[in-house]
């Protein structure tokens, strides 16, 4: 017998047969009577109907023990149960009723764990505190005890799974026809315990499946992520009885925080993985060695916590978002099922959440984008966009406009080793965006993305460093998914200090972006600076119509016949001011040569060069280039559908 939390001492049966009693105690003894059960087939067909009953156990126990108890003219009964590792006093006589679930403590202790661990029935004839086998619980009684009786209860399996005890206030010799009643009544309260537990067992699941299903309702109606986890640590503490329930996320920085905890903590360790041998998140109650467990619950908990740790990891597809740990009075395999399920679907609904709110975010970054692209798009409206997205209009920023290049793939310069080497997969402009949002939001906080199925924007804040940093950064951010398999350019306009130069902003990026590829006839990042003068022509390509553009047609019609270069030499020549010897060099062609060309141009344009407009004639120039690119750029994609 015994109790865990009063420290009590369980019997224990000792022989002690083997001493020799004095005279006196000899005449003593002598004047008790042994007892012999009286009827014993009708008190074990009155047990036999007690057990058929029903699966109640606690009523079959508690008619066991009165029928044993009247059966063997004993003063007490108890009935423990092997509960893991302890045991518990599970029935008992009425007046120690009270104790029942209350005492408990380790197996091989006292005269109670004895039997068990030697798997033999054993007494104490007489002085039963005397044997050095007893523990003593005082709440028990048990100095009015002088005998004692033990019996095992074996399983079906042949495990010992409980123990029937007697004990009687006299001295009392305890023979076999005792001894076969009780071990005829201990196999048949096996069958009861067995048939019970099952009974229990299915009714636990049951009830346990009925939790689950509740609480799967409420993690699916959870309207934020704080009401989600809340949920999930009170009702799984609630299903399990668990001494606690905690949620750890993973953070920025991969480390595991606590988000949630019934009841509350304070004091919860940030678990770092880096510091942690191996992966925290690898780690499954269901499947991983108890060290490993251990291990973690210490970090969790501390080395001194009682109570069996239980660790599931959140998992969603391939992504681990979290863990879920409990802390229970013992592991068992329901217990980690209905933990299990509960953290599948908390991943599946963290997931959800992130969705929502990714989307909502994006519905505010769209509506955010428009609002400063357009004209008359700031105001109250446009200030507390940026306020709740954070972003801060009254320092530099810059517009980036990125879309896909629409072009012939650049050549791709080869070592030896890599020149028989395939190329790199062409990526999606969903993947572009992607890797350019990653890759420039970490490089250059404060940036914010507004990616849509043709082209992308950004707000991206000058570095203290200033513009020069930012366009260095984006180049390099461009090579590195260029060379992945992107095919896309990139546009940066001039700094904006507030909200009223931001339209402006964006049209000069997406110019950037357009007439940047067409001019140098491939894909790359370039600022609206780079566009030189052709950014005085972009507004007036399709509004401004004169002389000299229809006299340039002639030139172009003429260099696409022939496949000559008429209209680049008279650009470089009037680039260069006229300078013979200059233009040609530039050209890498002989001054007379360049001579003759001129000569072609002006009687192909009946242009008088010696008395043109040349700077209404270049920007003409740069208005036809302009339009003959992009007519190139839409002929070599084709028609879309």
């Amino acid at each position: 017998m015994s109790r865990p939390s009063t420290g009590e001492r369980a019997g224990g049966v000792s022989a002690t047969a083997s001493r020799v009693p004095s005279k006196r105690r000899e005449q003593r003894l002598s004047a008790v009577p042994a007892r012999r059960v009286p009827d014993e087939k009708a008190y074990l067909y009155e047990i036999i109907q007690t057990i058929s009953a029903g699966p109640d156990l606690a009523t079959v126990l508690r008619g066991i023990v009165r029928l044993v108890t009247e059966a063997t003219k004993s003063h007490a009964c108890f009935v423990y149960f092997v509960e893991g590792e302890h045991l518990t006093l599970r029935a008992a006589s009425t007046m120690y009723a009270h104790l029942e679930g209350v005492v408990r403590f380790p197996i091989g202790e006292g005269l109670t764990g004895w039997v068990v661990k030697t798997r033999r029935s054993a007494f104490i004839r007489d002085k039963a505190l005397e044997d050095p086998r007893m523990l003593y619980i005082p709440e028990m009684e048990e100095e009015r005890f002088q005998s004692m009786v033990s019996v095992p209860v074996f399983s079906r399996a042949a495990d010992v799974i409980g123990v029937i005890n007697l004990h009687t206030e006299a001295p009392r010799e305890f023979d076999r026809a005792d001894l076969e009643f009780l071990e005829h009544t201990a196999s048949l309260v096996a069958g009861a315990i067995e048939n019970a537990r099952l009974y229990e067992n299915a009714t636990m699941r049951v009830a346990m499946l009925t939790e689950l299903s509740r609480l799967a309702h409420e993690i699916a109606l959870a309207g934020s992520v704080s009401e989600l986890l809340a949920t999930v640590t009170a009702g799984c503490q609630a299903a399990l009885d668990a001494e606690t329930v905690e949620v750890y996320l993973l953070d920025p920085d991969n480390r595991l925080v606590l988000r949630a905890a019934t009841p509350a903590r304070v004091d919860a360790p940030v678990i770092d993985g880096r510091k942690f041998k191996g992966n925290p998140l690898a780690i499954d109650s269901r499947s991983s060695p108890a060290e490993q467990i251990r291990t973690l619950a210490e970090v969790v908990w501390g080395t001194e916590t009682a109570g069996a740790p239980l660790f599931v990891p959140l998992v969603v597809g391939e992504d681990r978002p979290g863990l879920l740990a409990a802390r229970t009075a013992a592991t068992s395999p329901d217990a980690l099922h209905l933990l299990s399920a509960v953290a599948s679907h908390t991943a599946v609904a963290l997931k959800h959440h992130e969705l929502v709110g990714k989307l909502r975010e994006d519905n505010l970054l769209k509506d955010f984008f428009e609002a400063l692209s357009r004209e008359d798009g700031g105001g109250e409206e446009l200030s507390k966009l940026a306020v709740r997205l954070g972003i801060d209009l009254s320092t530099p920023h810059v517009v980036l406009h990125a879309a896909p290049w629409s072009g012939h793939p650049p050549v791709l310069r080869r070592s030896r080793k890599t020149r028989s080497a395939v190329g790199p997969r062409a990526l999606s402009w969903t993947e572009i965006g992607a890797a350019l949002e990653s890759s420039l939001s970490g490089l250059l906080p404060g940036t914010v993305f507004d990616c849509r199925s043709t082209s992308c924007r950004a707000i991206v804040a000058v570095p203290a460093n200033g513009e020069r940093e930012l366009h260095e950064v984006v180049r390099r951010v461009y090579n590195r998914v260029s060379i992945e398999g992107g095919l896309f350019t990139v546009g940066l306009s001039n700094s904006c200090r507030e909200a009223a130069c931001y339209p402006r902003a964006f049209g000069e990026a997406a110019s950037a972006a357009d007439v940047g590829a067409l001019i140098k006839g491939s894909p790359g990042v370039y600022t609206y600076e780079d566009l030189g003068p052709y950014r005085y022509v972009l507004s007036a390509e399709d509004a401004i119509r004169d002389r000299h553009q229809e006299q340039l047609q002639r030139l172009v019609e003429y260099d696409a016949r022939r496949g000559s270069e008429l209209l680049h030499t008279l650009d470089v020549f009037l680039e260069g001011r006229g300078n013979i010897v200059g233009t040609a060099r530039l050209l890498h062609s002989h001054p007379n040569t360049l001579r003759q060309r001129l000569g072609r141009i002006e009687q192909l344009c009946g242009f008088d060069l010696e008395n043109e407009d040349w700077l209404s004639l270049s920007i003409a120039i740069k208005i036809v280039k302009l339009r003959l690119a992009r007519s190139s750029a839409r002929t070599e994609e084709g028609p879309r559908g």
